[in-house]
């Protein structure tokens, strides 16, 4: 029993460092000049060609891919 306990913590742990790993802040450049900054990395919506990304208050938004210069992940 120990083991399957001792098991399922480092899975749990495992789950939640890979989680962390997406919560930083990125900064999205259009080609026009303009930046938003996000909460986590944008996601790439293939079917639509929208970035889809979280805003720092708690909104979803999307931006047309073919508009986007780059995306930087923000130091801390």
């Amino acid at each position: 029993m120990p083991l399957i306990l001792r098991t399922f913590s480092i899975v749990a742990l495992a789950f939640t460092l890979a989680g962390c790993e997406s919560t930083g802040s990125y900064k999205i450049t259009l080609k026009d000049g303009r930046q938003y900054l996000c909460k986590g990395r944008p996601e790439y919506q293939g079917k639509t060609g929208y970035y889809r990304y979280k805003t720092f208050q708690d909104r979803l938004s999307l931006l047309r891919a073919d508009e986007v210069l780059m995306i930087e992940e923000q130091d801390t």
